[in-house]
């Protein structure tokens, strides 16, 4: 099992803040950090990429996630090389329809088909192949080693496509076993349609994460998180059993939804859903809580498990997993 964090680097921190934070959690034992790429409400997320590579030695780098509706295919394929280049090869492009990145300034995401389109012209232009672009011959000169790329998904014709045509899936869904296997099902069959098979594709599940030794206060912690879970469950044409009973606080949380408080531990809007239901998604308490509500996942085709890493002390934090929590969880690998 390899190890995660994801965080957005907010208005208020210095962008030099996401270097430390990544040499630290390296030296704590995570693989690999994602920094969300939103332009409207965030730090740029490539340029602190970029210096986060200079600081680090081993942990793989990707932003968390790119769309190609703010930026053109070609721009994030030579942005990503350069990112390649700087950190030696670790450098992985999470990429997916947009969420705030594109609801802040008014667009609409990417259809399945368009990011079918751009993840293939991509993945062209990093071998260093040609393409047609606007019916114009098309071949990018930077390119140099493959970047893998991992398509952000939760629901079945995304899930499907990531197995199908990317290296690796990162599966939005939340810390429930009954979701993530029936996610991971999907990809699946986006894999076995493509002649391939879901040991080809890496899976990296996302969840939301509060350890802490007050259970409640680390309910309220993630509960943003767990929030704009629920705003997204609203969107899904299909929903698996387990969260059918929380069909209408999804409705109330898509509703009421700011994006410009996106993942905000001040948002209005995260009153509309339940503890029930931010106790259901996200993982909160100390410990031996959380290691409890982890363990099911253990027994599914999970790849990576990755942490939010919330705001307010961040580097303790990411202390606490890579101290804590990672070495229950490895436990329970050893012992399964």
């Amino acid at each position: 099992m390899r190890f995660g964090f994801m965080m957005v680097l907010s208005p208020r921190e210095p962008i030099l803040r996401f270097p430390d934070i990544a040499s630290h959690a390296e030296a704590v034992g995570f693989d690999l950090a994602w920094l969300g790429e939103s332009q409207m409400i965030s730090k740029d997320a490539y340029t602190a990429l970029a210096l986060a590579a200079t600081k680090t030695e081993k942990i793989f780098l990707g932003p968390g996630v790119a769309n190609p509706v703010t930026r053109h295919p070609t721009v994030l394929a030579n942005t990503m090389v350069a990112l390649n280049e700087i950190s030696d090869g670790r450098a992985i492009l999470g990429i997916g329809a947009g969420d705030s990145a594109v609801h802040t300034i008014g667009v609409r995401p990417a259809t399945v088909n368009q990011l079918r389109a751009d993840v293939e012209c991509i993945k062209v232009l990093f071998d260093g192949g040609e393409t047609v672009i606007n019916e114009t011959p098309a071949r990018l000169l930077t390119a140099g080693e493959p970047v893998p790329i991992w398509i952000a998904a939760s629901q079945p014709r995304m899930l499907q496509l990531a197995g199908a045509v990317a290296d690796g899936v990162v599966v939005m869904g939340g810390a429930e076993p009954g979701i993530t296997e029936w996610q991971i099902n999907h990809v699946r069959r986006g894999a076995e349609s493509s002649g391939r098979s879901l040991d080809d594709v890496f899976v990296d599940l996302w969840f939301g994460i509060s350890l802490a030794d007050d259970t409640e206060r680390a309910l309220q912690d993630v509960r943003p998180w767990a929030t704009s879970q629920a705003r997204l469950l609203a969107r899904w044409k299909e929903l698996p059993k387990s969260v059918a009973p929380f069909r209408e606080e999804f409705e109330r949380a898509l509703q009421q939804y700011d994006f410009f408080q996106h993942l905000s531990r001040h948002a209005k809007h995260s009153t509309e859903i339940s503890d029930e239901f931010v106790d259901f998604i996200a993982v909160a308490g100390p410990p031996e809580r959380c290691i409890e509500k982890i363990r099911p996942l253990l027994d599914l085709k999970i790849d990576q498990l990755t942490f939010t890493l919330l705001p307010g002390g961040r580097m303790e934090r990411i202390s606490r997993f890579g101290e804590e929590l990672i070495p229950l969880i490895m436990k329970s690998e050893e012992t399964k």
